[in-house]
């Protein structure tokens, strides 16, 4: 059997079938073009390619979109009549997992693979992907940190399993190190998007405005164009720009950056999309018709597959005023806690609750709001998503504290907030108002 660009052996025999494979990996790794046509070469040069047949599954699966549902089921179909070898047959019991909606336990198998069979770099970024969207933090970080035993200095694809690691550790607090590695990973590829988004995490989190805006402006050359992981980049810049206050500059990205094309149904870029608009509108900013516009895209897709992207869905709809329609998306979600999977429990534990936050701070009832955003924020992480997207929870607490009159509460949200990023204009200014909220509210 012949190996591919890692090392790992696969069960081809076409020379050909081969060589498209392995021109997806590296597109796969820095999420550069279109890896989905490469996989579709190799298929047509070898329809029993099974592991190729996989990939394109799991990477059509982790858009979390149901879009894609019948290609994942007909790309698993055709892997399952392939000859498989042992590695192979644990890559698509993964695989199956995810596409059932056992996301633990498919990201628990490609984690596993990953500690087998160290240089299957497909394993771990799966893994790694899972663990992300599970809120999986210290496997996030381990398993990259186990795999960095088998790349040494040259090896093919050791700066993405840097990549990987630096992001772990972000999430895991350790952003020195996080730093280091990132860092070192866009060094030996500058096209590797995650490790520029990693290293921008860490400014983000250390509230490093200047620092962060200059890391992304300077690598911005390496993941720009042709990346499919740009528009997430760009948000990092848009949330320092607001961070800096800096509205405008934040609204500038988001119409030509973020989302250039109103109508376009990729649901990551409509998850960052419905996160930029709502730090915004917390600030009081006018964003025109962009909420209404990116809610009609999100009320054509199917709500209860994935409740952190249901509470997404709901965050446009209440920006642009449309409760009703929220309302439908939260009925949605009530009616997917029958349906089984991991989902289930994402959706009873926060999604729910965070739903009904929002749409409760939409509709002015800022008590309820608060309650219930504070009553899951401590576990928030169970639905995925980054501290960085997560953060959208705190500062819709905060402001509704404020606006709640809610002093206390108020002032030991935005006082965390200012331990966290004390050299950061939104930071003092929430503390300001924090510490005016109560008088505020008496003298209304």
């Amino acid at each position: 059997m012949p190996d591919d660009i890692y090392g790992c052996a696969v069960s081809t025999r076409s020379h050909e079938a081969l060589q498209h494979f392995n021109t997806a990996l590296p597109l796969i790794r820095t999420f550069h073009g279109d890896p989905i046509a490469p996989l579709d070469r190799s298929l047509e040069a070898d329809p029993q390619f099974g592991l190729a047949w996989i990939t394109r599954a799991i990477l059509l699966a982790q858009t979390t979109d149901r879009l894609y549902l019948d290609e994942v089921r007909r790309s698993l179909r055709a892997a399952e009549s392939c000859d498989l070898d042992t590695r192979e047959r644990a890559h698509f019991a993964a695989a199956l997992a995810w596409a059932q909606g056992r996301l633990h336990e498919s990201t628990t198998a490609f984690g596993r693979i990953a500690q087998e069979t160290p240089r299957d770099l497909l394993a771990l970024q799966n893994g790694h992907g899972g663990c992300f969207f599970t809120g999986r933090q210290f496997e996030l970080r381990d398993w990259p940190l186990q795999a960095m035993r088998a790349f040494t200095e040259g090896d093919e694809g050791r700066h993405a399993v840097l990549g990987m690691a630096a992001f772990g550790l972000e999430e895991c607090g350790d952003y020195a190190r996080a730093f280091d590695l990132g860092a070192e990973a866009v060094k030996l590829e500058q096209t590797d998007a995650w490790a520029v988004h990693a290293v921008a995490h860490v400014h983000e989190m250390r509230g490093d405005i200047g620092a962060g805006q200059a890391w992304l402006t300077a690598t911005s050359p390496g993941w720009a164009e042709d990346c499919g992981f740009a528009y997430h980049n760009w948000w990092h810049l848009a949330l320092l720009h607001i961070d800096a206050q800096d509205h405008d500059k934040a609204l500038a990205l988001y119409d030509q950056r973020i989302r250039p094309d109103a109508t376009t149904q990729i649901v990551l870029e409509m998850l960052d999309a419905s996160a930029l608009l709502w730090r915004l509108h917390l600030e009081g900013v006018e964003v025109g018709d962009r909420f209404s516009r990116l809610a009609d895209v999100w009320l054509q897709k199917t709500a209860g597959h994935y409740a952190f992207n249901d509470l997404h869905a709901v965050m446009a709809l209440a920006g642009a005023g449309r409760l009703k329609e929220a309302e439908t998306v939260r009925a949605s979600m009530r009616r997917s806690l029958d349906a089984g999977g991991d989902n289930e429990a994402m959706t009873a534990d926060v999604g729910l609750p965070l739903v009904d936050a929002f749409i409760a701070f939409a509709a002015g009832r800022n008590a309820d709001a608060l309650d219930l955003i504070l009553r899951v924020r401590g576990i928030a992480q169970r639905f995925g998503g980054s501290h960085a997207q997560r953060d959208v929870l705190s500062l819709t607490a905060v402001t509704a504290a404020i606006r709640g009159g809610f002093r206390a509460t108020a002032e030991a949200l935005a006082a965390e907030r200012l331990t966290h990023k004390p050299q950061s204009p939104w930071a003092q200014r929430l503390w300001r108002e924090a510490g005016r909220s109560g008088v505020a509210q008496a003298a209304e």
